[in-house]
């Protein structure tokens, strides 16, 4: 390469020079060819061109506008608060089928875009294209399919991937939906090739119509729980392993809104949309994962106002702070830089077609550049025909048949693309609705186990009040029981109760009989010395009426007054024996 420089020396001073030098350098000689079209010095050049820090101050922004259908895009200095252009890079296609190439996505300054399943590759760096061969899943093969697509770069092999993740359309709802098939296209490899890749279950896409972001060797999707459709969630597609992956968000911060996925200042982001009709302020809400992988680490750092209707989109952040939008114009819609601070939108001068914006950094590369050139085919309808004019009014005739044939077929081609406009958003509807239709069957399936999970809980109470019942049952019959059991007690109780009356009754006769018997015993002493006593009277009254004096007198008075007592005293006995006898 050179007689004075080593090898080294002028690879680290090649691999510095801008991309357009090095383009024109390649005419120097076949050892320079060489050199800046291998695989080894574009990977280098490129991992050059990352590091340095100018790489963030330049966007390139896409716009598209109608009438005639073209797509521009502008290099934009970044690092200036007028949003000065730098250049403007011209598109090297036109869609045939479509108004505009639909974006894939883009990494490291190659674009991916495609119209129905026609793929390209685009560096603007070095103004070149690729077409990609025909995709393994197509119409023919797995009939029509609903695709999401996504675009990135594996690091770890310096290739770029393109993947197609294909659901089956079903023809009846009835039937249970299929699971998506994976194809991947590798840029190294030059082809497609369909993955044994397993999509996650109960998954469905809520970012139908945004690119995906790529980040760290994988593709980020946003998504939602069928069965949960209030749970929003990332999958990951590591494009390495080829993997799905499911990363979650902060409980309750999302709920039912709108999420996208896309990279702000290398770190992964969701724009979360809270339009809801029954939401009083609408905004939306930038979050940022701090440490990838972290779920703790996301952190909320801009909300932005949607509530004046001007904004209807976000694209990105500018290296000022602010936030690049898309705003309503008097005329169309047009790309807008809006402060957070003071909530106020600037027009930046770039209109186009709404929801055609994008931006990303702009990266200096030569990916490419050893890949075969490709031609740009353009569609035309001519035929050369060897006639003989014999007149100029047959010329001028055939001039006006070439003229209304060539209107026609104009006319037959917008027709044409019209027509596949509307089929396409037919089947963006579709597809729609088929997501709803999944979601909601997956709520209803989710429904019915819970009403299964109820109706088995149901049918255990049930036996368990059938126990309960029988339990009870035996129980009354055994208080039945107790009831007869306590009446007989209660009978019993008073019989004996009535027994105890009679006792005592017996007992306090008994007593009164013992008492009597004393006073019987006692009235018999009284009653014998009262006839002893009778006996003696009689003896010393015989002895006074012989010849006693006075004095025999008293004493016989006194005789007297003891009988009178002691005929008391026999009286009572009387009455004593009376009573007696009557017990």
């Amino acid at each position: 390469m050179s007689d004075y420089l080593p090898e080294e020396v002028v690879l680290e001073i090649v691999q510095r020079l801008p991309v357009k030098s090095l383009i024109q350098f390649r005419c120097v000689s076949k050892s320079w060819n060489s050199l800046i079209t291998s695989s080894v010095f574009i990977n280098s050049h490129l991992a050059r061109s990352l590091s340095l820090p100018s790489n963030s101050n330049n966007l390139i922004v896409r716009h598209c506008v109608d009438r005639p259908h073209v797509e521009h895009y502008k290099l934009i200095d970044d690092n200036s608060d007028s949003f000065d252009q730098i250049q403007s890079i011209e598109f090297p296609l036109t869609s045939r089928r479509i108004q505009h190439f639909v974006l894939i996505g883009s990494a490291n300054g190659l674009f991916s875009l495609h119209e129905h399943e026609h793929f390209i590759l685009w560096n603007p760096s070095i103004r070149k294209f690729i077409t990609l061969p025909k995709p393994c899943i197509t119409v023919k093969t797995h009939g029509k399919v609903t695709c999401r697509l996504a675009f990135g770069s594996d690091p770890r092999t310096n290739d770029y991937k393109v993947v197609r993740i294909a659901f089956p359309n079903r023809t009846d709802m009835s039937e249970e939906a299929k699971p998506p098939v994976i194809e991947i296209y590798s840029l190294n490899e030059g082809s497609w090739r369909i993955t044994s890749a397993t999509f996650p279950q109960g998954i469905s896409f809520s970012d139908w119509c945004r690119p995906a972001a790529p980040l760290n060797g994988a593709v980020h999707f946003a998504v939602h729980d069928n069965y949960k459709p209030s749970c929003q969630l990332v999958l990951s597609f590591d494009l390495g392993d080829e993997v799905f992956r499911l990363i979650s968000l902060p409980n309750g911060a999302f709920g039912w809104s709108d999420v996208h996925t896309l990279v702000i200042g290398g770190s992964l982001s969701l724009l979360c949309y809270d339009t809801r009709k029954n939401t009083v302020n609408k905004c939306c809400s930038i979050w940022v994962m701090k440490e990838y992988g972290v779920v703790d680490s996301w952190t909320k750092q801009f909300t932005i106002n949607l509530n004046g209707g001007k904004i209807i989109r976000v694209l990105g952040l500018q290296g000022n702070g602010n936030i690049l939008v898309e705003a309503n114009a008097p005329f169309g819609w047009e790309l807008s830089s809006y402060d957070p601070k003071s909530e106020q939108v600037k027009n930046l001068g770039i209109c186009g077609r709404p929801y055609y914006f994008c931006d990303d950094n702009y990266v200096e590369n030569l990916v490419l550049l050893n890949k075969p050139n490709d031609t740009v085919s353009k569609r035309r309808v001519s035929r050369k025909r060897k006639c003989r004019l014999t007149s100029d009014e047959e010329e001028r005739l055939l001039q006006k048949a070439r003229h209304l044939l060539q209107e026609a077929i104009q006319e037959e081609e917008s027709e044409c693309q019209f027509q596949q406009e509307i089929v396409h958003q037919h089947e963006v509807i579709i597809h729609q609705q088929e997501t709803m239709l999944m979601t909601l069957q997956g709520a209803m399936t989710h429904n019915e186990r819970v009403c299964q999970q109820q109706e088995a809980f149901l049918c255990k109470q049930a036996t368990i009040l059938q126990e309960q019942m029988e339990k009870i049952a035996i129980l009354i019959s055994k208080m039945e029981k107790m009831d007869t059991v306590k009446s007989k007690v209660v009978f019993i109780i008073q019989e004996l109760r009535g027994q105890a009356e009679v006792e005592t009754i017996l007992q306090q006769q008994m007593e009164k009989m013992t008492f009597l018997k004393s006073q019987l015993e006692r009235m018999d002493t009284i009653k014998s010395k009262v006839l002893f006593l009778i006996q003696q009277f009689r003896g010393q009254a015989g002895d006074v009426f012989s010849g006693a004096g006075d004095q025999s007198l008293t004493l016989v008075q006194q005789r007297s007054s003891s009988a009178v007592t002691l005929t008391r005293e026999l009286m009572q006995l009387e009455v004593l024996k009376e009573i007696w006898g009557c017990i």
